[in-house]
Parts: C-alpha cells; sequence; structure tokens
C-alpha cells in the first residue's frame, strides 16, 4: 500500500527543486488535480531530503488505494 504526501501549491513551491544535499537529486510534486499535489511518502526517510522531512512529516498523507486518492489531471489533447 504506497503512501503519499499531500501538498498544495505553496507546499509543493517550498520543496520543490534539488537536493541541497545531494546534488542530482530533486523532489519532483506531481500535480493530481488543480493546486493539489502528490510526492511520494519515502521521501520522508531519503537523507538526500533531510532538509525538508520536518516541513514535509506534517503534511497530510493518503494511501495510493484510498477512494479519496486525488484523480490523476486528464492529459490535455495535442
Amino acid at each position: 500500500m504506497p503512501m503519499f504526501i499531500l501538498l498544495g501549491q505553496e507546499d509543493r513551491d517550498a520543496v520543490a527543486g534539488p537536493s541541497s544535499l545531494t546534488p542530482g537529486r530533486a523532489l519532483v510534486p506531481v500535480e493530481r488535480m488543480a493546486g493539489v499535489f502528490i510526492l511520494g511518502a519515502e521521501v520522508l526517510d531519503d537523507p538526500a531530503h533531510a532538509p525538508h522531512r520536518t516541513y514535509l512529516s506534517i503534511l497530510p498523507q493518503v494511501d495510493g488505494e484510498d477512494p479519496s486518492f486525488p484523480a490523476a489531471i486528464p492529459p490535455v489533447d495535442a
């Protein structure tokens, strides 16, 4: 059962981007609905993202199999 951290736009802006500890590693929240982003909860155990651990640990989490899991944004036809 995969767990995900739920982030709003401000949360996403606060944590997205390269790791300050491990160049080449980054937090890349995925937008699921307008203004709702997710990150796999495993980032909480990743030493590369330790500077964000406290911030991320207080955000809500949801099981990927929970019916309330945010739906994916439908693809835009090109």
